[in-house]
């Protein structure tokens, strides 16, 4: 689905004004005697950071109005880097308290307060814990699973700890009514966390699915086919994807996006992985009849009926949403002129080949494999797509289609630049990224 920067404008918007809420809760009413401006200045931070937790737990919720609008990539791109900011603010609020008001210290003397004292040494850890796991969890040696576990208790620590601190310190929160809306916010961030883990795979439980088929794809990728139990499936468009939970029971720390390869269908999805990592190397395990759960649709990496012609440039298993709305387009008889650039280091790694000549057979299509080492004899495009084969290969009137990328992300990364400054516009640019786990 296709949304203008005025969308993105008014999210953002929220999204900061929820950031600037307790700051705006702390600000009502009578204020307090001021005691400096660095005092005052690092409270501020505090509540501000504060702010930034609370968007935190909505951006890292999955909410289909969010993830629609701007997909995974973008969603958990922007959690991220507002992360760093609210840990960078909410430490910064101590630690210029500290320097400017040495006798605050006594805030972490458990011989003043031994509760106290441990809550917010606790909170500080956490938030350099936080920090350092998130960006280098791989370099650590962190699994997925471990980390989705340690990230999510140590922010609601942070969280549970911060709307504590301050009904303590009460010095802005001096009234009922501002207790109540500081409760009442904090509480609410969390209760989403509750949200996501418990009350969906609960509804998930009543909706289940189960394997179908599992079948060996080229490049060492593997299809799950999957159907419906007891209900009639799930209405998606092609290009999005869902989070997957496989075995009981659905509450599990083992959920992970995939988008779907198959034709849109509310009664046979099919999702295909590459053999890659911790999760998807056991799928060829993956036993007819197993239950799983499904979260979503999500995502808008979708085709647009108003696009005069659609390219596609993907690597690797990033042709999956591709395919998916290749497949669609076929069954709608669509004839808009498209186009499939395709990077693969062999031509034993093409994923979906005899699929991807059947559909160019079907449709007004053309294919364009891209490889690393070819073949002897081989006459296709070989190395990378670049800017000087997207100019040599696409259309003139490339500068009116939509273009979908997914792939490895320095591809994705090389490639929107190429088109940028090719003239393409970068509000008809579609990039969906799963490097994001």
């Amino acid at each position: 689905m296709k949304y203008s920067h005025r969308h993105s404008a008014y999210w953002l918007l929220l999204a900061f004004l929820l950031a600037a809420l307790p700051l705006g809760i702390a600000l009502l009413g009578p204020l307090p005697e001021p005691e400096g401006f660095w005092f005052e200045f690092a409270v501020g931070l505090g509540f501000v950071g504060m702010g930034l937790m609370v968007v935190q737990f909505l951006t890292s919720g999955r909410f289909a109005r969010v993830a629609a609008r701007f997909g995974p990539d973008m969603v958990l791109k922007f959690h991220a880097r507002l992360g760093i900011l609210a840990v960078v603010l909410v430490l910064a609020h101590p630690a210029i308290l500290l320097v400017t008001r040495p006798d605050l210290l006594e805030y972490y003397d458990p011989r003043v307060n031994v509760l106290r004292a441990l809550a917010l040494s606790f909170a500080t850890v956490a938030l350099v814990a936080l920090l350092v796991t998130s960006q280098w969890r791989t370099p650590l040696g962190i699994r997925y699973e471990t980390w989705r576990l340690l990230h999510g208790v140590l922010a609601l620590g942070v969280v549970f700890v911060g709307m504590v601190h301050g009904l303590q310190v009460g010095r802005y929160l001096d009234t009922l009514l501002k207790q109540g809306l500081w409760v009442g916010l904090c509480a609410g961030a969390m209760a989403t966390v509750l949200h996501v883990r418990v009350i969906r795979p609960w509804r998930a439980r009543r909706r289940p699915w189960r394997i179908a088929r599992v079948d060996r794809e080229r490049g060492d990728a593997w299809s799950l086919w999957l159907e419906p139990e007891g209900h009639d499936g799930m209405t998606y468009r092609a290009g999005q994807y869902v989070w997957i939970t496989v075995g009981d029971p659905p509450h599990q720390l083992q959920q992970h996006p995939f988008s779907f390869s198959s034709v849109e269908d509310p009664r046979r999805i099919r999702l295909t992985a590459a053999a890659a990592g911790d999760f998807t190397r056991t799928w060829p395990e993956f036993e007819p009849g197993t239950p799983v759960y499904l979260e979503g649709p999500f995502g808008s990496f979708t085709a647009e009926p108003d696009a005069p012609g659609l390219v596609f440039i993907v690597g690797g298993i990033g042709v999956t949403p591709a395919l998916s709305i290749l497949h669609t387009l076929r069954a709608d008889g669509d004839r808009r002129p498209l186009f499939l650039f395709y990077g693969n280091p062999t031509l034993e790694d093409v994923t979906f080949a005899e699929e991807i000549r059947d559909l160019e057979a079907d449709l007004d299509l053309t294919v364009i494999h891209v490889l690393q080492e070819p073949p002897d004899g081989w006459t296709g495009e070989t190395g990378y797509v670049d800017r000087a084969m997207l100019d040599r290969r696409l259309p003139p009137e490339r500068r009116t289609f939509h273009v979908h990328l997914c792939g490895p992300p320095p591809m994705m990364d090389a490639v929107e630049q190429a088109l940028l400054d090719l003239g393409v516009p970068w509000n008809a640019i579609y990039s969906e990224r799963f490097d994001i786990v």
